[in-house]
């Protein structure tokens, strides 16, 4: 088994991402511990909205939604002004606490099954889209990119984030130390991210005519190594080798202990306090 550094929230490879995000669990508990944890005082969500200047009655369109970190917030600004907002993703799995949420909440959202590389919606439709932490899953990013552009109007916004391809190397220090502990065959390949913050701009100059670049420490201080156990459970760097056959039970089992164990003797040796850099990165985008 070899394991990438960015293996574990970037695969390209659909059923993978089908796999880890079946449900909402995974995302919830990742966000769950940047909200509570977090180092910037204001959420990445709001900051990340609020550079959208929206009116309410936009019509917007969320690609990879997953559990509505960012399309219930944004819903909520069309509610009552005329908005409309279609979200989508690959698992309905993925989609059921925000689809409850918005129910609840008679929020102005449709959720749906698409895939970003063939939307079934016709030309011009979208006065924003957006595409939140998800490009790097595509196989084929510029035929997403492509699709993406088509459902746009010409007038409209695309916002799309992402990660630093050099972010949380805290954290794979510990994934690294733990398998190299347990004897988990692992390679470390400095590939970079498919649409990363420091790429992206470039990439998005291909297809639109105007690409702002924003940056945004979405990164978390712990004093305890349960958080951080957390957010590790939550990704497909635990995840692969746990659920990996060819390792032995013993080694599958021992994983989270070790890490645990590994992240304790960490903030111990910090003088208490751990912080786990992540930068991201904004792209807010115009056809002209």
């Amino acid at each position: 088994m070899s394991q990438v550094r960015n293996y574990y929230e970037n695969s390209q490879n659909k059923e993978s991402i089908q796999l880890i995000y079946n449900t909402g669990n995974n995302l919830s508990a990742k966000y769950e511990v940047m909200g509570k944890y977090g180092i910037s005082k204001e959420k990445f969500e709001t900051w990340t909205i609020d550079k959208l200047n929206l009116l309410g009655s936009e019509r917007v369109l969320d690609i990879g939604t997953g559990n509505g970190r960012f399309s219930i917030p944004t819903s909520k600004i069309l509610k009552n002004n005329g908005g409309f907002m279609v979200c989508c993703d690959l698992t309905e799995g993925v989609m059921n606490s925000a689809r409850i949420q918005a129910e609840q909440e008679g929020l102005p959202i449709l959720h749906m099954i698409a895939d970003a590389e063939k939307l079934p919606f016709l030309s011009d439709e979208f006065d924003v889209v957006m595409a939140n932490h998800m490009l790097y899953h595509l196989p084929d990013l510029k035929k997403g990119l492509k699709e993406i552009s088509r459902v746009l109007r010409n007038t409209g916004q695309f916002l799309a984030t992402t990660n630093s391809s050099r972010g949380m190397p805290e954290f794979f220090e510990l994934h690294q130390e733990t398998m190299h502990q347990l004897h988990i065959p692992f390679e470390i390949k400095e590939d970079p991210i498919p649409f990363s913050l420091e790429n992206g701009e470039a990439i998005l100059l291909e297809h639109f005519n105007r690409v702002e670049l924003l940056t945004y420490e979405a990164g978390f201080k712990v004093t305890d190594p349960e958080p951080v156990l957390k957010y590790y459970m939550a990704t497909q760097l635990y995840q692969g080798p746990f659920h990996d056959k060819s390792l032995s039970r013993e080694q599958r089992e021992a994983i989270s202990h070790t890490f645990l164990t590994l992240t304790r003797q960490k903030i111990e040796s910090c003088g208490g306090e751990l912080i786990i850099s992540k930068p991201v990165a904004a792209f807010i985008c115009e056809l002209n």
